[in-house]
């Protein structure tokens, strides 16, 4: 049986919840979590992290080029959807990577829950938006899919 690392998945949900809600207001408590996680990872771990971090900001930036995603006023990803990506990917390399070793079930699972969090943010934030087109949702699914399978491969270099 593998333990779950709760304070890290807690931690993320308080987050996520933080940065869809209130955007930019509460940068600075999520940023003190990023940064007091990080302090107690090992090398390895933390530069899995910022591996996993810059594939996803890059990732949403491009699905923003796309049109995929949107956000009301901006042209560039948001200061809270950068911070978002600090405290997604450190979760998966302190939590879920464990779960994603089997490259099948990390892009089913990736490829599922990833765009349904997106449909879940642009619902509560107001301020993003999801295209509601059949190629939006391939391309996320398709691109978070690649993505799961990323971060079970990535487990490699740290664990």
């Amino acid at each position: 049986m593998i333990g779950i690392n709760w304070t890290a998945l807690i931690g993320f949900k308080l987050s996520w919840f933080a940065l869809v809600l209130f955007q930019d207001l509460l940068l600075i408590p999520v940023l003190l979590f990023v940064a007091w996680s990080l302090w107690r990872c090992s090398n390895a771990e933390r530069l899995a992290w910022l591996a996993l971090a810059v594939v996803g900001i890059t990732l949403d930036s491009v699905l923003q080029y796309s049109g995929v995603l949107s956000f009301t006023g901006s042209i560039w990803l948001p200061l809270w959807m950068l911070v978002l990506w600090l405290v997604f990917s450190l979760v998966v390399v302190q939590v879920f990577s464990v779960y994603l070793q089997n490259y099948w079930i990390a892009a089913l699972i990736a490829a599922v829950s990833g765009p349904i969090a997106y449909l879940g943010g642009a619902a509560l934030s107001g301020q993003m938006q999801v295209s509601s087109t059949t190629e939006a949702y391939i391309a996320l699914a398709l691109c978070w899919g690649c993505y799961g399978v990323l971060s079970g491969w990535s487990r490699k270099f740290y664990a």
